[in-house]
């Protein structure tokens, strides 16, 4: 019998895990067959094989620095949409819409932009945007993977800064992103797309009173003019023939204002 060698078996039955352990059983019987190892030997070694399975067994993996810890942690479900068609046009109208100026925008994908769109629309509303990957993803129709790209880059660019808050012993806390970004600040304060303009319903100044302004009668072209001269509308059925009767109406527009009811 070599006692070395079964000393050295026993030793590494202690260490070994799951597939190590067959590897082991096969070089006892081995060694056995080659009567370096005695039959109470390895009946005795045997059974403190079987022993380390049933431990492995009963034992949580990961505990005490031992077993791989996926086996306990449990798989992240996979985000899918509902409908990819709508989640794919939700991302491109996300990221056309102007969420931040041309310049910072080329540095992003498409996907990229609708996630920080959506970014932007908390950070305008709250001051911060402390959603979760998962939440900021489904928003902006894309993957998890795609919203910690994003958010990645625009940390690296300076754009963005993130708060961690972990909390030892219990689940962590989301992360609190801010905009640093003085120009990205300054393209939500103006309301994005590249500001917006006010627009008046009517300019009036283009017409006046009894009239039309000098504007509007160089569009109707020289009826207008004339018209405008005249103090009346191109409207007017007076100005409604341009050979013979404008220089009538002219002649006696200031004579005849009561009697041309469609001007007034």
């Amino acid at each position: 019998m070599n006692k070395p060698l079964c000393l050295q078996l026993e030793a590494t039955i202690g260490r070994a895990q799951g597939t190590a352990l067959d590897a082991v059983t096969r070089a006892l019987w081995a060694a056995h067959a080659a009567g370096q190892c005695s039959d109470d030997e390895a009946t005795r070694l045997d059974a403190a094989i079987q022993a380390r399975r049933l431990l492995e067994r009963a034992t949580p993996r990961g505990a005490g620095g031992q077993g791989p810890l996926k086996a306990t942690l449990t798989r992240r479900k996979l985000q899918r949409p509902p409908m990819r068609s709508v989640a794919v046009e939700r991302r491109r109208r996300l990221a056309a819409s102007g969420p931040m100026p041309p310049a910072l925008a080329a540095r992003f994908t498409t996907g990229e932009l609708a996630v920080l769109r959506i970014v932007g629309d908390e950070v305008q509303a709250r001051g911060w945007c402390e959603l979760c990957l998962d939440a900021i993803a489904a928003r902006a129709g894309v993957c998890r993977s795609t919203a910690r790209n994003a958010l990645a880059q625009a940390r690296r660019l300076g754009m963005v800064e993130r708060q961690e808050r972990r909390r030892p012993g219990a689940n962590s806390l989301t992360n609190v992103v801010t905009i640093v970004d003085r120009e990205w600040l300054a393209w939500l304060k103006r309301g994005g797309g590249g500001g917006r303009k006010t627009l008046r319903p009517t300019d009036n100044k283009r017409f006046t009173k009894g009239g039309i302004g000098p504007v509007a009668a160089n569009r109707a072209g020289p009826i207008g003019t004339l018209a405008s001269k005249a103090g009346r509308s191109p409207l007017c059925p007076a100005f409604a023939s341009v050979s013979g009767s404008v220089a009538f109406c002219l002649s006696v527009g200031e004579a005849n204002t009561a009697e041309c009811g469609p001007c007034d």
